[in-house]
């Protein structure tokens, strides 16, 4: 909630440097962390500069994540097999490229104290409110990074952010443009609608046998079911030994007491804004304007404190707050830019302060609630403790362990069972896992291992595969069980398939030429007894949540001097809309206040256009290579 006004070490970046610490490649990189080059076959150059298929494959890794904790259960891991979503993932990487590329040949550059500065700001790097070098190297080294590499990685985002923040510069936008768009975008429309629905026709559809078989021969690829395998395997894992190891009471206390400020929580507060936008660094006539507007709203929301939400969502410039009344939430001091801080940290609940000038523009602020700083009792936190005691522990054996599983694993390429047994390990055997790996393959699923589980090593020459760590801490060595070629479903286990989705297209072609017939007779004035128009609704572009898309911008182009005006098209859903439209209400045209704020959001909207236009022309210019072979094997 707070991306807006956060100072840039306090921001979206630092939450992309957080994110590489704690979840390694989190993100899209534009080349490894790390130094080991095998199997980073090139995926694609731009100008020359690769995009290894490690980091392509990492790229897959983090977007498959983040779609599985946005959908939940919902989530299919094949969907990433889609080669139009891995181009997709392909083609972030290589606008990220050109971007730091064209940042470069400008000669922009991030130097050596705006690195220093940046990173040292960074709280995870941090004790007792100060950058530590033993604490960041150590975070590092934890995460298998090198400094440099990190360091590296940081450059280049903070290059890409500096090129980013040359197109948040919102133009200048007319008066007149904006009334303009006022008024399509809030032009109210009253409509009325009618479904025909696909399921009602499919009593009408036949399906012969040779209609079916006609379709299975057609469509062989469809019905293919994709080589399989079932693997033995053994994992080595630096959280299992860490549970093994017991930890006593005095270690904990003397942990807790030497690391005090870790489980101190700084006072909080919570507040409410009103970000009325303007770059720092606009000419004096745009400030005035925008303190002009903040001064206007300070007066109102003192005179009536109830409306502060209200005003927020109307007036806020803020995308992350505005929507929940301009609400923060909880938030430490450091969290804010310095006015804004010490603003909301002398405030007194339910005051209202403002307007507080920021690199933001001009922020109205009330102050919600106050939360003193404490400090964790010893027992809340012991668990916590527990586990990091038992983990720097476990990482000195780790590291012995670790060597000595992969060197047994390939002295014994033959079996597992021996490596299990010197090491206290278990030999587990997998579900049958294709190549593309799925929520089935569990810890197999990571790239690497699914390339080392189905390359001839492992799957001719029956061999163990190498040790691979799938996770940072986490070793995996497996061999064939068992294997299943690539084969086509036989006619008789798909025949109920086809026979349903024979019906589905049948009936939508039925359900498309009645739809077609009643819309040409209702043109032609004509009002068909079958035609039962649902109640009247009232629409305008943002909320045309009924209409289909397709059917959308013909809705608000029909003529009001004609009406009432009909269209009628097939739904996402295979099922057929008939819209007829018939009346435009007046539009209300904005106070000054509003008329303000939507000349912000689209200035927004036209810089944002600029930035995609000018990502397009670097594109266009560019030269760049994809290796096909490269990209279908990646992260399958």
């Amino acid at each position: 909630m707070l991306d807006s006004i956060r100072e840039r070490t306090h921001g979206w970046m630092a939450k992309v440097i957080l994110a590489l610490i704690t979840i390694p490649f989190a993100l899209f990189g534009i080349e490894s962390y790390f130094s080991n080059k095998s199997a980073d076959d090139t995926v694609a150059k731009v100008d020359g500069h690769k995009i290894s298929r490690l980091t392509f494959d990492r790229a897959i890794k983090d977007q498959r994540a983040e779609l599985a904790a946005s959908m939940g259960p919902g989530f299919d891991p094949a969907m990433l097999d889609d080669p139009k979503v891995k181009q997709s993932i392909l083609d972030n990487l290589i606008k990220q490229q050109l971007l730091i590329t064209h940042a470069r040949s400008l000669g922009m550059v991030v130097s050596d104290a705006q690195l220093a500065k940046f990173i040292g700001a960074v709280p995870a790097f941090q004790e007792n409110g100060q950058f530590s070098v033993s604490r960041y190297e150590q975070v590092l080294r934890q995460q298998g990074m090198t400094v440099a590499d990190f360091e590296r990685r940081v450059r280049d985002e903070l290059l890409m952010n500096d090129m980013r923040a040359t197109f948040a510069q919102s133009p200048s936008m007319s008066t007149r443009v904006v009334k303009q768009f006022a008024n399509a975008f809030e032009q109210q429309r009253e409509v009325s609608m009618t479904k025909l629905a696909t399921a009602d026709l499919l009593k009408q559809v036949q399906i012969t046998p040779a209609q079916i078989k006609a379709y299975y021969d057609a469509h062989q690829l469809d019905f293919n079911l994709p080589a399989q395998a079932k693997f033995q395997y053994v994992v080595l894992s630096l959280d299992d030994i860490a549970k093994n190891i017991k930890i006593d009471d005095a270690s904990v206390a003397q942990y807790y007491q030497a690391n005090s400020t870790k489980y101190s929580e700084p006072e909080q507060r919570s507040a409410r804004h009103i970000l009325i936008a303007v770059t720092a660094n606009a000419d004096a006539a745009k400030r005035a304007a925008a303190k002009a507007q903040a001064d206007a709203l300070f007066k109102q929301v003192s005179a009536d404190p109830a409306k502060f939400a209200e005003l927020a969502k109307q007036y806020s410039a803020d995308p992350g707050s505005a929507a929940s009344g301009g609400d923060l939430g909880w938030f430490p001091r450091s969290a804010m830019v310095k006015p804004f801080a010490d603003a909301a940290f002398t405030m007194r609940p339910n005051e209202i302060k403002g307007p507080i000038a920021t690199d933001f523009g001009y922020h109205i602020i009330q102050l919600t609630g106050i939360k003193p700083a404490q400090v964790q009792p010893l027992e809340a936190v012991k668990p916590a403790i527990v586990s990091e005691l038992q983990k720097q522990q476990a990482s000195k054996q780790f590291a012995d362990a670790a060597e000595r599983f992969s060197n047994q694993v390939y002295e014994q390429s033959s079996e597992l069972q021996a490596t299990a047994k010197s090491l206290g390990l278990t030999v587990v055997n997998s579900d049958w896992i294709a190549r593309t790996g799925g929520a089935n393959a569990g810890i197999l699923s990571a790239p690497k291992m699914l390339t080392a589980l189905f390359s001839d090593d492992v799957l001719k020459n029956k061999r163990n595969s190498e040790a691979i760590e799938v996770s940072p801490n986490t070793l995996v060595s497996a061999r064939l069980l068992a294997y299943q070629p690539a084969t086509v479903q036989p006619l008789v286990t798909v025949n109920a398939k086809i026979l349903q989705l024979l019906m589905q297209q049948q009936a939508r072609v039925l359900v498309q030429q009645k739809g077609d017939d009643l819309l040409a007779q209702l043109r032609a004035g004509k009002e068909p007894a079958s035609v039962h128009w649902g109640e009247f609704k009232l629409i305008s572009r943002s909320h045309a949540e009924l209409i289909p898309p397709k059917l959308l911008e013909p809705v608000f182009a029909a003529n009001e001097k004609t009406m009432p005006a009909y269209m009628g098209g097939m739904d996402v859903n295979g099922d057929y809309q008939l819209i007829r439209v018939t009346r435009v209400l007046p539009v209300v045209e904005p106070d000054a206040n509003k008329l303000k704020a939507m000349q912000t959001q689209l200035a927004g909207i036209v810089a944002q256009q600029a930035f995609a236009d000018y990502l397009a022309s670097l594109t266009k210019s560019a030269k760049i290579e994809i290796t096909k072979s490269a990209l279908e094997k990646a992260a399958n």
